[in-house]
């Protein structure tokens, strides 16, 4: 039989063994976590660790897209539809912030993010006379400065918005749209994202393009006519919203930007037709039943799933105004 000695001996060799094990690994692998169950667990037989799946945080989804919800009140403010289509989102993403702009905050707030770094851009907006311009403008700018979920009041949530990204593209995407018209048009016709519910991370290149490519558009047609002020644009002058500060703006700005960056190919046939969320660089591309559902029409055979979000097409802008007033 063992002494006492020898088993304190064998109990403290098995101990400085256990240590130095430990001591080592931790070296290698740079922290106690890496070189304890988790790091060691989480390799495949002979392999490297796996990468940890992205995480969200309190204020941050799993991308790192703020948990922000924006909207934007016209000079009547809400109304029992909208009121109750908002709520919706709001009620749908309890962890979200929101932030509701109403036309002399919304001022304010472009003038503190860009009065000393874009002067310029903050004369041009503040000039604008036509709301939907200066409204389409705004959701940009949002998203620029301070990113999140952006929301027409004329739209509500079906589904919470941790559910709209599938697992296997988190933490890879910067920007989410879905298209508008997309499905059951034919084949002529020019597809663009819809603009109602647009979701981004801060400081993208892709958002200021959109705003860089309105503010141009804007000063040219300012030069063309030879007017004194950007208040003298109207949507006689400008032409169709979509396309000056709208939906296809929006669509062909952010496709210029990912090709410059080499992320969009020539064909775009397979981002067509879309069943599912589909990857396009760091833009997340929804299919038109998940943001638009009533607007594009499928086989029978593909069992639709139910929408992210519904727009329920208020279209408040559609006057000769171009927007609300009181």
């Amino acid at each position: 039989m063992f002494s006492r000695r020898s088993k304190f001996s064998l109990a403290s060799a098995f101990f400085l063994a256990s240590f130095l094990f430990l001591f080592i690994h931790t070296y290698r692998y740079g922290s106690p976590e890496k070189a304890g169950l988790g790091g060691l667990l989480s390799r495949p037989f002979g392999g490297e660790p796996k990468a940890p799946r992205p995480q969200g945080t309190k204020d941050k989804d799993d991308n790192g897209i703020p948990k922000k919800l924006w909207f934007k009140l016209g000079p009547k403010g809400l109304d029992d539809n909208t009121r109750a289509w908002s709520d919706s989102c709001i009620k749908a993403n309890p962890t979200y912030k929101v932030s509701f702009m109403n036309d002399a905050t919304a001022d304010k707030w472009v003038e503190e993010n860009f009065g000393k770094t874009h002067p310029d851009l903050v004369e041009l907006y503040q000039a604008l006379t036509v709301p939907i311009f200066k409204a389409d403008i705004l959701r940009y700018l949002f998203l620029f400065v301070e990113g999140g979920v952006y929301l027409d009041l004329d739209v509500s949530c079906d589904r919470p918005i941790e559910e709209w990204i599938p697992a296997q593209h988190k933490g890879k995407i910067s920007v989410v749209a879905g298209w508008e018209f997309d499905v059951g048009w034919g084949d002529n016709f020019v597809r663009q994202f819809a603009t109602w519910t647009i979701m981004a991370k801060p400081n993208l290149p892709h958002i200021w393009n959109v705003v860089h490519d309105i503010e141009k558009t804007m000063r040219d047609k300012v030069r063309e006519k030879n007017l004194d002020s950007p208040a003298n644009l109207t949507m006689a002058l400008l032409g169709d919203v979509v396309d000056v500060t709208g939906p296809r703006r929006f669509t062909r700005s952010v496709l210029d930007n990912l090709e410059r960056s080499g992320d969009k190919p020539a064909d775009m046939t397979p981002y067509e037709k879309l069943l599912e969320p589909k990857l396009l660089g760091d833009l997340l591309i929804m299919p038109g039943w998940a943001f638009a559902a009533s607007s594009n029409t499928y086989d029978e055979s593909f069992p639709k799933p139910p929408p992210m979000v519904t727009h329920h097409y208020a279209g408040s802008w559609k006057n000769d105004k171009g927007g609300e007033t009181l």
